[in-house]
């Protein structure tokens, strides 16, 4: 069966089961680095908010032999039973730039991947990446957010980019925060998870045997959700380089963390370049790469560059 035809058997046996109440639609969304999945809403008549669910993962397990149709939608009734709001969610507030200007936030994307979606919306460029803005909001029926800022927005609120991002460089620290953890502390975190996960006994041995590593760290918000955002934050890389002793390889793993470990020689440096082109290419999906470069943070300059 072809993608277009299992799109519209779901859609219409989504549409049955939840009534005539229920507005059930097909849409293509843009995600990060031109992917384009294909979500599924189901909008009551008396909200103005729905859950998407993309159904493109659900083809694959049909396609494969993994789930029957009747599984595939059944599984879609159920995320939306459980994600659903149903309510009007009053966005009136997002049309008065004071109102938002405290919530705008960055994040970084890559600048050649993202080149359609970059003709919508304002960025500042950074290396080979490009600074693009959200409005964070937290809402008691829906959690945490963003909605993406396009021209359309800067047009109604009347402001630039240069504003943009003045505000978000004073929030996203704020509202977002950082975390730095050393790549021993990560894996000893995914190590007892996976433990307990399987319910196997821990064993404090393996924290002497992690200790090592090579003196490299995790850098990410709080949400560790586009966090590879925190190396625009204002001196947190230069002041991590001061306390290092050291200029810094930043070593861009996704859009959501950075790897920081002091710089090495030019060899080391060539043989990290093509471990990043490797987990870009065979463990990270497509919208979750950010580049293949590497970045070094140069203490004598105080500035970040591509190496």
């Amino acid at each position: 069966m072809e993608f277009t035809s299992f799109k519209t058997l779901v859609k219409e046996e989504v549409e049955r089961r939840a009534g005539r109440d229920y507005n059930v639609r097909l849409n293509d969304v843009m995600k990060n680095n031109g992917v384009v999945l294909s979500g599924l809403t189901v909008m009551q008549d008396d909200s103005n908010i729905s859950p998407t669910i993309y159904l493109n993962n659900y083809y694959e397990a049909y396609e494969n032999g993994q789930a029957t149709l009747g599984m595939v939608i059944n599984d879609v009734m159920d995320v939306y039973n459980k994600n659903k709001v149903n309510r009007k969610l009053d966005m009136r507030y997002f049309f008065n730039y004071e109102s938002i200007k405290n919530r705008i936030v960055f994040k970084l994307i890559n600048t050649e991947k993202n080149e359609e979606l970059l003709k919508d919306i304002p960025y500042m460029e950074f290396l080979d990446l490009a600074i693009v803005f959200q409005v964070s909001i937290v809402n008691e029926n829906i959690g945490a957010a963003s909605i993406l800022i396009h021209n359309a927005h800067t047009k109604l609120w009347g402001v630039d980019c240069q504003e943009l991002y003045r505000r978000a460089l004073q929030n996203t620290p704020r509202i977002l925060g950082y975390e730095i953890q050393s790549m021993r502390d990560v894996m000893l975190e995914i190590l007892r998870a996976k433990a307990k996960r399987c319910g196997e006994a821990w064993c404090d041995d393996s924290i002497e045997e992690l200790g090592q590593c090579v003196p490299m760290y995790v850098l990410s918000n709080v949400n560790r959700t586009d966090g590879a955002s925190c190396m625009l934050y204002p001196s947190l890389i230069s002041d991590f380089a001061m306390a290092m002793g050291s200029d810094l390889y930043i070593i861009p793993s996704s859009v959501h963390e950075l790897l920081l470990l002091p710089a090495g020689d030019a060899d080391e440096s060539s043989s990290i370049r093509d471990i990043i082109r490797e987990v870009n290419e065979t463990q990270l999906l497509e919208e979750e790469i950010l580049s293949d470069s590497l970045y070094i943070y140069d203490s004598v300059l105080q500035e970040i560059k591509i190496f």
